[in-house]
């Protein structure tokens, strides 16, 4: 018997997503500043270990500023049977904010990351280190004075993610950070949910963080929806999360925003599905490379230990025996991460990896 399995996609070897949207942002109660409306439009991509993005928003009213921003970074990861998964990522941001208030910052951040898999849990330890420049134009004094900011940051968290088998998709996590900063120390304890909806998934985060000017919630809703091959309409809610590293206090922000991949291709036959085989579940996942000399799925239930698929025409297939419960999972096509740009159901992570969810259900 064969029954659907529910899974999410993970990057593309190459992808891109061109935005645009509405933004609207009110700053913190103790800031004086009017809330700002802006029309984003940019963009996102994925090469290989290599991401980046561009952005740019144009104010709707006049006491706002026209702001560009920009990031590039890289990420390596390993792993193996019995042993933790190890990532490493890099990541430079720059941002300039125009008239009326000259901001320009460029920050660079270093991220590595021990994932242990037990079970259908994943405990993973995360690190941060960043340094980085900022000029802003003092208004408040007349003749108006440029005041200059070396920036840097240090710090360590943990993380439990755990499946809610009941629910099917959802998967929820909790776990506490702390970081020590030019401006001061900053500590936060995180709980949050993510699952898939429909053709669509959803993010949920809530974050309380003790920062050197009080106590600040941090709040953030994200909604997904495909809207055919390469369409999704993305729409967030919340209270943004104060920076260590920038020094940037907390905000309430949402927006709204089509995104449209044109690297998409045809739809695939399904990734995964579960043959009941006696008593056992086995999983079947299967891609199209017709011109691959080597094809692996690699997830936790293998320990990121590449597993061989074997060719069968353009068809590249694996069963793999699987307990009950929710898996993380990609394809290795010769050596590189892929997974078919049009899989449901992306849950973004904070630096622009899209993990892909398998959950084998109860029988």
């Amino acid at each position: 018997m064969m029954v659907s399995l529910a899974a999410t996609g993970i990057e593309a070897q190459t992808r891109l997503d061109m935005e645009a949207g509405l933004s609207h942002a009110r700053p913190p109660a103790d800031v004086e500043a009017d809330p700002a409306t802006y029309s984003l439009l940019g963009g996102r991509f994925i090469h290989g270990p290599v991401f980046g993005s561009l952005f740019g928003a144009l104010a709707l009213d006049s006491h706002s500023a026209d702001w560009l921003g920009g990031s590039l970074g890289a990420s390596w990861q390993t792993g193996g049977v019995g042993v933790p998964g190890f990532a490493l990522t890099g990541l430079v941001t720059a941002f300039t904010l125009g008239d009326p208030t000259p901001y320009d910052a460029i920050a660079g951040r270093l991220v590595p990351e021990a994932r242990l898999t037990l079970g259908s849990q994943t405990l993973v330890a995360r690190g941060a280190a960043g340094i980085g420049h900022s000029d802003v134009v003092d208004r408040s004094v007349e003749p108006p004075v440029s005041v200059v900011s070396d920036l840097w940051m240090y710090g360590a968290g943990l993380e439990l993610v755990t499946p809610l088998s009941p629910l099917g998709t959802v998967q929820a996590w909790a776990g506490g950070e702390a970081y020590n900063s030019a401006a001061g120390g900053y500590f936060a304890a995180s709980v949050g949910a993510s699952g898939t909806l429909g053709r669509g998934s959803w993010d949920l985060l809530t974050r309380l963080w003790d920062t050197p000017t009080g106590t600040e919630l941090e709040l953030g809703l994200t909604l997904t929806f495909g809207l055919g091959p390469g369409w999704r309409l993305e729409g967030t809610a919340g209270r943004a999360a104060p920076d260590p590293l920038l020094g940037s206090p907390a905000a309430v922000d949402g927006g709204l925003r089509v995104i449209w991949n044109p690297l998409a291709g045809a739809p695939s036959p399904p990734l995964v599905s579960a043959l009941i085989e006696g008593d056992a579940t086995v999983v079947l996942f299967q891609l199209v490379q017709d011109d691959a000399e080597t094809v692996s799925v690699i997830g936790d239930f293998s320990g990121w230990k590449p597993v061989a698929m074997e060719r069968q025409g353009e068809l590249w297939v694996a069963r793999v025996p699987l307990q009950p419960g929710l898996y993380h999972f990609g394809f290795l096509v010769d050596g590189e991460w892929h997974v078919p740009g049009q899989a449901p159901g992306r849950v973004t992570d904070e630096f622009g990896r899209v993990n892909a969810t398998l959950v084998v259900p109860d029988r």
